[in-house]
């Protein structure tokens, strides 16, 4: 009885899983700032060039006085839009020839890289559009470290907005960690509750998580609350080959986009500029 042998035919399938699974895994890593906004993927559907957000005015509530008539007020519309522009794409082959003499397990490796630098470009742009709709800008003209008042202004900014505190994070670049770090609030276990040095991780101060990100520009931070931001795929990240024999019978041409859109919501409420957020607050450089 001849013995069974697997191979590619059995196997083959499970390599482009391997790398599916590696390629989701490593934008998740690295795509650090996408669980601190709103996800909105679930309206870009198939079609859509935008994605609308209808917001309403608030009643007022009086109080009636008996036989008295009370007065209907009527509701006003504004629409917010996230237009859905970003097309990220990135492509490489690798010749057939280097790839057998490679040590490396080159398809897997350069999969790995594509997506970390897919998850790289989604916070880049959430970066730039966090900066942009900011309804509170500290330190505008003069550069400055993170202070412990610049964290109660920001965090008083929202509050006065109505943020949901329990959804706000503090963001800074690798330049501020030092200046966090001294800040008593965010290291003494007699003023927070708890130490956070350590764990060795970076922890939250005045019960506002703060994360270290280096796509950030020196001196600069961001506080907000998630839904002052919105970030919505239409197509998630996606991985495709096709033949490329002009570099050898075995070689590969790979290709991997994502198409998303992101937006400031709460614009122009609570007092704030044209253009701005009410649920954004920044340390500028």
């Amino acid at each position: 009885m001849a013995d069974a042998i697997t191979g590619n035919t059995e196997l083959g399938a499970t390599k482009q899983d391997l790398i599916a699974s590696i390629v989701l895994k490593e934008l998740q890593f690295q795509a650090k700032l996408s669980q601190t906004v709103t996800d909105v993927s679930m309206f870009a559907v198939k079609g859509a060039k935008s994605i609308s957000f209808p917001k309403l005015s608030s009643f007022s509530v009086v109080n009636r006085v008996s036989g008295v008539a009370g007065d209907a007020s009527a509701l006003t519309a504004v629409t917010e839009i996230l237009n859905l522009d970003f097309n990220a794409y990135c492509a490489w082959i690798i010749d057939s020839f280097d790839e057998v003499q490679t040590t490396i397990q080159a398809q897997i490796e350069f999969a790995r890289r594509a997506a970390s630098a897919h998850g790289r470009y989604v916070d880049t742009q959430l970066i730039s559009k966090i900066s942009s709709v900011a309804g509170l800008n500290l330190n505008g003209a003069v550069p400055a470290d993170i202070t412990r008042n610049d964290i109660l202004d920001m965090r008083e900014f929202l509050f006065k907005n109505e943020a949901d505190m329990n959804a706000v994070q503090l963001v800074i670049p690798a330049d501020q960690e030092k200046a966090m770090l001294k800040v008593d609030e965010f290291t003494r276990a007699d003023i927070y509750g708890s130490s956070n040095i350590p764990s060795g991780m970076i922890g939250k101060v005045y019960g506002v998580p703060v994360m270290v990100h280096n796509g950030m520009v020196a001196q600069q931070a961001f506080m907000y609350e998630k839904s002052g931001i919105a970030l919505g795929f239409q197509k998630s990240p996606s991985l495709s080959s096709q033949g490329a024999n002009e570099y050898g019978v075995d070689a590969l041409r790979y290709a991997m986009d994502q198409l998303f859109g992101i937006a400031g919501l709460r614009i122009a409420e609570k007092g704030v500029a044209a253009g701005k957020s009410c649920l954004v607050a920044k340390l500028a450089d």
